[in-house]
């Protein structure tokens, strides 16, 4: 036992019907176990056991011929006394300045439909919202990062606000977030949860904000608002709420938190309403089962890489046809990210996805859907 101590070395021992065991020349020690549908979970118990020793644990192989490796751990190396900026850092630095600079203009619009309206309340609204929606997918991956004790890292996707040669995208200040896992978790459970809980929270944030920019919404009749436009004082925006939003303005509707629009009316949104729209564009952005997206590695998890890649395919094709043009950009990250191997490493490689995350997945899949907006070529809702 000059590999590990007896006390890990016992309960190995006691989680796993060990048939063979050697020390390797690093050091590790390497059981050759028989796996069961037990092993699984045992495997959790034993990562658990692991942390007040410091050491870690491998479960790979097939099978009938799985591999369990248990190695001390290396103390981490220290930092530079110079730390630099990490790239995920200037990534969302520059994300937040793009969010300022949206802000600034949404808030300057709206007054123009809304006269009275408070400038900098708006843009604190709009780009408050925001940062809500960031926020909440940031603690929510780390709590699943943390639980499933590894680290996750996350790069933002900054656009060039008004930039007007992408259309409906002129406005939006982000293309959303990809996240890495810092080290491998401990299954494939736990990896998909972390890919999971981000997309959920920014979607019950947009939920939650939604229902409050409805009560600030504006609802003009059909005079009101070709008085506006008659004087260019209307947003040369417009966009279709999804049908996950229009629920929540139909519910604000019922309970009068917003008035009915009249027949030739239009609903004008509120900063806050416009920002819970672009979270759920986002949304919909990391849910998509395409490329290197949180979606995407799911359905890598799910489905194989093989299938993964016709989803990635079909997801490109939808984004061409759904809304031309306002989707190309979209389109080409996703064509060029496609081209980028999708990490997956696990410390157990054999246990597989649990069947209640199969169907998550098929669900998450419908609830991406119902973020995106209703395609303009259907209707067209001003803004």
């Amino acid at each position: 036992m000059s590999a590990i101590n007896e006390d890990v070395d016992r309960g190995v021992r006691s989680l796993f019907k060990v048939k063979d065991y050697f020390v390797t020349e690093d050091g590790a020690a390497e059981y050759s176990v028989e796996y069961s549908t037990e092993s699984g979970e045992n495997f959790l118990r034993l990562l658990a056991l692991l942390k007040a020793p410091d050491y870690s644990a491998q479960l790979f192989g097939e099978p009938g011929q799985a591999t369990l490796v248990v190695l001390k751990n290396q103390p981490e190396p220290q930092p530079p006394k110079a730390a630099r900026l990490s790239a995920p850092a200037f990534l969302f630095l520059l994300t937040l300045l793009s969010v300022l600079i949206t802000a600034y203009i949404v808030a300057v619009i709206f007054p123009q439909v809304s006269p009275g309206a408070n400038v900098p309340l708006a843009g604190v609204g709009f780009a408050g919202t925001l940062i809500a929606v960031f926020g909440a997918r940031w603690f929510a991956q780390r709590f699943a990062a943390r639980r499933g004790g590894f680290n996750g890292i996350s790069y933002y996707l900054p656009n060039v606000p008004l930039f007007i040669a992408i259309p409906t995208m002129y406005f939006l200040p982000t293309f959303g977030s990809i996240s890495f896992p810092g080290s491998p978790p401990a299954n494939k459970d736990r990896l998909f949860d972390f890919y999971v809980v981000g997309s959920l929270a920014m979607v019950v944030v947009a939920i939650m904000a939604s229902a409050l920019g409805a009560g600030s919404s504006l609802v003009l009749s059909h005079a009101q608002y070709s008085a506006l436009s008659s004087g260019n004082q209307t947003a040369t925006v417009q966009t279709n709420p999804s049908l996950l939003q229009s629920g929540v303005i139909s519910v604000a509707q019922a309970v009068g938190a917003l008035g009915q629009v009249p027949p030739g009316g239009t609903l004008i949104f509120s900063p806050v309403e416009i920002a819970a729209w672009l979270a759920l564009l986002l949304a919909f952005f990391n849910l998509m089962p395409a490329a290197l997206f949180d979606g995407g590695r799911m359905a890598r998890l799910v489905l194989g890489e093989r299938a993964s890649r016709v989803t990635t395919a079909a997801c490109g094709v939808y984004l061409l046809v759904a809304d031309i043009p306002n989707y190309w950009v979209i389109f080409l990250l996703v064509f060029l990210m496609a081209a980028f191997p999708v990490q997956g490493d696990t410390l157990d490689s054999i246990t597989r996805l649990s069947r209640s995350r199969k169907f998550a997945f098929a669900g998450l899949v419908v609830l991406g859907l119902l973020c995106v907006p209703i395609p303009q070529t259907f209707a067209t809702f001003s803004l």
